[in-house]
This record gives C-alpha cells, sequence and structure tokens, in this order.
C-alpha cells in the first residue's frame, strides 16, 4: 500500500457529517489518482452496521472495518486495536481524520511509537472557541487532550487545517511553530447538477446539520423572524443533539406559525432536493458563542454552490472571502449582521441571483477540485522533508 487511512466513520455511514464525507472523498480522489491504500474505520452508522462492501472508494482501496459498540460515537471497540496496529506497522504513511476519538488516538499513539510517518486532520476538533470550552467545562477531555491528543500533533508530519481560524486553534495549542498544512477539503461536482430558479413566491432559506448549540441555528431563526417577509420560509434538516437546545429550537419553531419546516434527518438525494427548492444555504456556526465554534468549513457550503445555491455563512470559518467571489454573503456574529445580510438577499432580482449562483459553481469547480486538492495533500504526505509549510488556503486567492 502507498498510504494508511484512519477515520472513525466512512460514507454510507449515516450520521456523522463533515468528517467521514470529507474522509471519502479525499480516499475517492487519491484512489483516482492510482494510490494504493488501505483504510479502516469502524462500521458504525445509525441506519445498520456497515459491511465493507457497502463502502465504495474504489478499487486501490481495501476498506476494513472493525465492530463498534458502546461509545458509537467515538467509534469505540476493542477490534480496532489489532487491525490498526498492524497498519500503523505495514502501511509507510497514515494519515488520520479528526482527533480525540477511538481510532484517532488509537493511530497517533501506535504511529508514534512505532516511528511511523502519519498527518492528522483535525477537522475542527482545535477551534479556538472550542478549545476555551473544553479547558473551561470539560477538564477530564481537556486532561485527554494534554496528555494524548496534543503530543500526538507534536510528532505529525503536519496538522492538515481547512481554515485560517483553525490554524489559529492549532498554533494556540501547539505554538508558532507548529507545521500546519492549510488546504480545503475538495468536493466531487461532476455529479451535481445545477438547479433552476427556485419556483414560489417569497425567499426560501435552507440549513443542513445538527441541532445543536455550536451550529447556531436558534439565534439565526431569531435574527430571521424579525426580518422575513410574510411569503418567506426556512427549511431546517438534521439530527437533534442537544435536548434542551432542540427544545428551545422547537419554541421557535412554532413562533413562525408553519414559516418553518424541521425535516430531521434527509437521505442524499432529498438533501439535493431540498437545495434544489431553496434560494440561500445558512451556515450560522458560531452565532451563539456560548456554544463555541466547531465548523472549520461546512462541506455543505460547497455542496450548495455546486448546486447553483449561493450561501448566507457566518463570518471566521473558510468562507470569509466568498463575498469576493461574488457567491454569498458572510455574516458578522451578531444578530444585527444577520438581519443586514438577510434584507440584502431578500432585495436580490433574479438575474442578481442567478449571477451569485454561477459564480458559487465557478468557485468549486476551479477552488475545490478534490483531485488538484489531493494532490497538494498528498505530496507532502510522501514527501515531508522537500514541503514548504504552510501554504495558501486557495491558491490564486488574495484575501489572506
Amino acid at each position: 500500500m502507498n498510504v494508511g487511512i484512519v477515520t472513525t466513520h466512512i460514507p454510507p455511514a449515516k450520521g456523522y457529517g463533515g468528517v467521514s464525507v470529507t474522509a471519502g472523498v479525499l480516499t475517492k480522489a487519491w484512489a483516482e489518482r492510482g494510490h494504493k491504500m488501505v483504510l479502516i474505520a469502524s462500521d458504525e452508522s445509525i441506519a445498520g452496521r456497515l459491511r465493507s462492501e457497502q463502502v465504495c472508494l474504489g478499487e486501490q482501496v481495501d476498506v476494513r472495518l472493525y465492530r463498534c459498540y458502546g461509545f458509537r460515537r467515538w467509534g469505540f471497540g476493542l477490534g480496532a486495536v489489532p487491525e490498526l496496529f498492524k497498519l500503523c506497522l505495514q502501511a509507510p504513511v497514515v494519515y488520520i481524520h479528526g482527533i480525540a476519538t477511538w481510532p484517532s488516538t488509537l493511530a497517533a499513539v501506535f504511529c508514534t511509537l512505532l516511528r511511523r510517518p502519519f498527518m492528522v486532520a483535525v477537522h475542527g476538533g482545535l477551534m479556538p472557541e472550542h478549545v476555551d470550552l473544553i479547558r473551561r467545562e470539560k477538564p477530564h477531555k481537556w486532561l485527554f487532550y494534554k496528555c494524548l491528543t496534543f503530543p500526538t500533533l507534536r510528532r505529525a508530519i503536519a496538522v492538515h487545517c481547512t481554515s485560517d481560524t483553525e490554524a489559529e486553534g492549532v498554533r494556540n495549542v501547539l505554538g508558532e511553530d507548529a507545521r500546519i498544512l492549510l488546504v480545503p477539503n475538495g468536493i466531487d461536482s461532476r455529479d451535481i447538477k445545477v438547479a433552476e430558479y427556485p419556483a414560489g413566491k417569497g425567499m426560501k432559506l435552507c440549513f443542513l446539520g445538527h441541532i445543536q448549540q455550536e451550529k447556531g441555528i436558534n439565534a439565526f431563526i431569531r435574527a430571521w423572524l424579525k426580518v422575513r417577509n410574510p411569503e418567506d420560509r426556512l427549511v431546517i434538516a438534521g439530527r437533534s443533539v442537544d435536548g434542551a437546545y432542540f427544545e428551545e429550537f422547537q419554541a421557535l419553531v412554532e413562533q413562525a406559525h408553519g414559516a418553518i419546516s424541521y425535516s430531521g434527518y434527509l437521505e442524499r438525494g432529498e438533501v439535493m432536493d431540498l437545495l434544489a427548492s431553496s434560494h440561500f444555504l445558512v451556515l450560522p456556526s458560531g452565532l451563539e458563542e456560548a456554544g463555541g465554534m466547531r465548523e472549520n468549513f461546512g462541506n455543505v457550503v460547497a455542496e450548495a454552490m455546486a448546486a447553483g445555491r449561493p450561501v448566507l455563512v457566518a463570518k471566521g470559518l473558510a468562507w470569509d472571502h466568498l463575498e469576493s467571489f461574488g457567491a454569498g454573503f458572510v455574516f458578522d456574529r451578531t444578530e444585527a449582521s444577520v438581519c443586514e445580510v438577510l434584507r440584502k438577499a431578500q432585495s436580490l432580482d433574479s438575474l442578481a441571483w442567478e449571477q451569485m449562483s454561477w459564480y458559487g459553481r465557478q468557485y468549486v469547480e476551479q477552488q475545490l477540485d478534490p483531485i488538484k486538492l489531493g494532490e497538494r495533500i498528498w505530496q507532502v504526505l510522501k514527501r515531508p522533508d522537500q514541503a514548504k509549510l504552510p501554504q495558501p488556503l486557495v491558491e490564486g486567492a488574495s484575501h489572506d
């Protein structure tokens, strides 16, 4: 094999979002370039246990799933121990998706003990506000980070980050000399069609993500309720992972008197249908600062733009430059700023919207090609001594 891949969950696993999706996209991109890989992940999925033959990443990828039980979100299962040890012993280099889960921690520890070169994609786990939240309110998790996560990250070839804010968080805990590879996530837009202009009256927005405080959806709803026009609609899809927060969310939905629809978890095809019927996707992660901002990238933003949907996104993620590309609006993490951006979106006519839609699709095709971005990561992974770090977030971009 050329490289070993470790991830906690892997598509078609359902219910575990961006990290698993990114792992799948990057692995497929590498497989398309002819690289041979062994991938280890848990068999966890909210729809039932996965089998290796269900994971379709290309003939170049040997998929090995271990039995997950108990702490399903963290991919716990004792079967991971021998599988990961063997992988780290045999692979010339290992790429690890995520931190502080069972397989990602084991892989990092084994690579360190065996002196095997490895790279870690932190996937939002070290966003500054999230780290501060752990330090203040989760002493046991903070001890885990200090004893295992940080020491192994310091031994990595590089820490793969997808936004300037995420890179800042890594430097905060590892020091200014941390080796950071700054490359956005890729998205294969070849099978995503650009949808027509949405039918019907009013402006329809959609939110795709977990109903939890760090996603900021309740604060966004409160702002939207203040400025929405009578025919405007908001559709929300995603699982609830916080009971108290979800109760507050339900109360806000009732206040909208039918203007907000909650769809729960959606399949891939249903997600694309929802995007097609919406004018904008919204990503308000971090709007409620008490919850910590962990959404370092937001794959759903890239998917929305690939489908020709402009985005309304909170400042501080990987998308602060999108207004300069004409692909959406960026708001400060205040209610006043959200309201201002919503009024801008409401004022667009169909021609201006279609131009914004086109810019978004072009951005994905030109800047987020998974093959090209995967090659940038691969070059550092395979030739770490020749790499120059950090790299620019987007080639040709001037927003840094």
